[in-house]
């Protein structure tokens, strides 16, 4: 049977569709962390929708109903609400989504729903998106028809009408072909596609895909040259002189280091040195007062502070546990006591993230705005030294992450070793011990590895840094 979520899947990447029917056992079916806070999140978002006025309705004229289901023979699908006129027998289908945005996705996805439903003879006269208003502030309790955006996409679903017919068509059809893997059938997930996985498992650990902004069109000559391993492009293959750093250094097998342009960047600097890293966590609901949906609240930081050249490094960090304070309020606070003293230069990697936050905290918090302002303007990111390829080694495989890095020139340090070691989970860690969703005992480990992650993250720019310096 074909489902509203094999469709889209199909529509993304047809070969990964057919491999996923075809050989289910290749797929984990352990579900994730950020799997489980997705599925949470809609959850919560739904649940919400509901309360809008919109659904309020007359049961004597309208019915509405949650989670209606329409099955035939071979099509399935679910609609988050319908509303039908008892007179005239019509229907509106609303999709809720977490989004902020309308999506052609969305658009596809209602247009599923709505060649299901007529196919059962029902008469669908209207198609909408609920999304999450991004402007809303929170002011007290949450406000349903507010804090959602109700959007007519009646006509855009009506264009796609023939097109779904022929894709359900074709999906159909596809579960039965045999598709004959080719290199340039990758999808937009590339080297994660399953299928890509199955029928190329002898794709070198180093490839053509891990060339720094290589395009399609150029990526797509190498792979119809059959050219898969890095250390095969050939000499006279155009490319930029940033990618030619990293050819060059997996064909040789050691590493590039501009150590004149490293020097340069760091003469720049000025102690103290402070390194500087944010955990920050985003829901589609704000929880805070003077949040909106999927603002980036700050609940973590950790500092690391050279007051002097060959002065021993001092640590400072804080992890809200969101006691009645407003978590980004006690970083804040806190950041301001740990950064009393002179601000000489401030690092960190990936410094439009930071500085973002440093400009949301200065707005929410403006007798804090000159702290922030000052850091931004003190900031150095010490990523540029590897995405501008002033150090280019082969193990980084084409990354400049700091997870990728750190391994190489800090071996003895591993992300790995944490019950923590990301961001992603990290937040979502934080969220379940901050709104309670754990007992007392699983709080307190939470709180633990979430200071041993950040402080990792700042501990390894402290070496790299060191490493950088002793060039």
């Amino acid at each position: 049977m074909l489902t509203k979520s094999k469709y889209l899947h199909f529509r993304r990447c047809p070969n990964e569709y057919w491999l996923r029917h075809n050989s289910p056992e290749l797929f984990d079916s352990e579900i994730t962390v950020q799997d489980t806070h997705l599925r949470e999140q809609g959850y919560a978002v739904q649940k919400l929708v509901r309360q809008m006025g919109i659904f309020k309705l007359d049961p004597a004229f309208y019915t509405v109903e949650f989670e209606r289901k329409f099955r035939t023979s071979d099509l399935y699908s679910e609609a988050d609400v319908t509303v039908t006129n008892e007179q005239t027998g019509d229907m509106a289908i609303y999709e809720i989504k977490s989004s902020s945005k309308v999506k052609q996705e969305h658009l596809v996805d209602l247009a599923f729903q709505k060649a299901v439903a007529i196919s059962l003879g029902l008469s669908v006269s209207k198609t909408c998106l609920i999304t999450v208003n991004s402007d809303y502030v929170k002011n007290g309790e949450l406000s349903p028809d507010e804090l959602f955006t109700l959007t007519d996409v009646s006509g855009r679903v009506d264009e796609l009408k023939i097109e779904t017919a022929d894709g359900i068509d074709q999906a159909l059809e596809y579960l039965y072909s045999k598709p004959i893997p080719k290199l340039l059938d990758y999808c937009g997930d590339k080297l994660d596609c399953r299928f890509f996985q199955k029928h190329f498992p002898d794709m070198p650990n180093y490839n053509v895909f891990h060339v720094s902004r290589l395009g399609e069109k150029k990526l797509k000559e190498l792979l119809t040259d059959e050219i898969l391993d890095i250390r095969h492009i050939p000499a006279d293959f155009a490319l930029t002189g940033i990618q030619r750093k990293q050819v060059d250094a997996a064909c040789s097998g050691e590493p590039f280091i501009d150590k004149d342009a490293i020097k340069a960047e760091l003469a720049r600097l000025e102690y103290p040195l402070h390194f500087l890293d944010y955990e920050s966590f985003s829901y589609a609901l704000p929880i805070f007062s003077g949040s909106r949906p999927y603002q980036q609240l700050v609940f973590q930081y950790s500092l690391h502070t050279i007051k002097e050249q060959g002065a021993e490094c001092r640590h400072s960090a804080w992890l809200s546990r969101n006691d009645r304070n407003h978590p980004s309020l006690e970083i804040a606070q806190k950041l301001s006591e740990a950064m009393s003293e002179c601000i000489g230069s401030v690092l960190v990697w990936h410094a439009q993230f930071e500085r973002d936050r440093n400009e949301e905290l200065a707005s929410m918090f403006p007798e804090y705005a000159g702290l922030f302002d000052e850091i931004n303007a003190k900031m150095f990111d010490l990523k540029t030294i590897f995405s501008n390829q002033h150090y280019v080694h082969p193990d980084f495989l084409g990354s400049a992450s700091i997870k990728d890095v750190m391994p190489v020139l800090v071996p003895e340090h591993s992300y790995e070793a944490l019950t923590i070691g990301d961001g992603t989970t990290a937040a979502i860690r934080w969220f379940h011990m901050a709104t309670g969703r754990v007992d007392k005992d699983e709080a307190r480990n939470i709180y633990e590895d979430l200071l041993k992650y950040c402080r990792l993250d700042t501990l390894a720019m402290v070496e790299i840094y060191e490493h950088l310096n002793n060039l």
